[in-house]
């Protein structure tokens, strides 16, 4: 699994694991977020760009596990993807059960209302992925996604 992370010997735990969608935001906010993490010594988590459908998303779902700190960058599309709603529930649910990783969400061009499916936005995505995977996996992602808007975060609007 190709992962990139800042310099440590034997970087088993990360600082923070950056989860995001790679279209949205992958070449700028969460680029610039990441690298300005790394210069200031701290252990980020991002998948690697090279990632595809068949990798094993375990080992991303690991990282999550040894991560300190969970950031998701929740933006336009981030619902979209099947990948990014599994990362997002697997951070909810370790929060819930060990108190870690701490989460701090990024609300990129969408609001918490967005998020929590007060809008058409997220809500016509989860309606797809029912189709695809089923009312109890949408159920999971619901949960997850309502979990997150409910956190304080900070909105960020139009700096792509």
């Amino acid at each position: 699994m190709a992962a990139t992370g800042g310099s440590r010997a034997s970087a088993t735990q990360y600082d923070v694991f950056l989860s995001f969608r790679g279209p949205d935001t992958r070449d700028t906010f969460t680029d610039y977020l990441y690298r300005t993490m790394v210069g200031q010594g701290i252990v980020a988590y991002r998948d690697s760009e090279e990632l595809h459908a068949g990798d094993r998303i375990d080992d991303l779902l690991r990282a999550v596990g040894d991560s300190k700190i969970c950031i998701p960058v929740l933006s336009k599309s981030y619902a979209s993807s099947a990948w990014c709603l599994r990362e997002l529930a697997r951070v909810t649910e370790l929060h819930e059960s060990t108190g870690k990783p701490e989460i701090l969400p990024i609300f990129f061009d969408v609001t918490p209302l967005d998020v929590k499916l007060r809008t058409e936005l997220y809500r016509k995505e989860l309606d797809k992925h029912e189709q695809r995977h089923g009312a109890e996996i949408r159920q999971r992602w619901e949960a997850a996604l309502g979990k997150v808007a409910e956190i304080k975060g900070w909105e960020v609007q139009g700096k792509a």
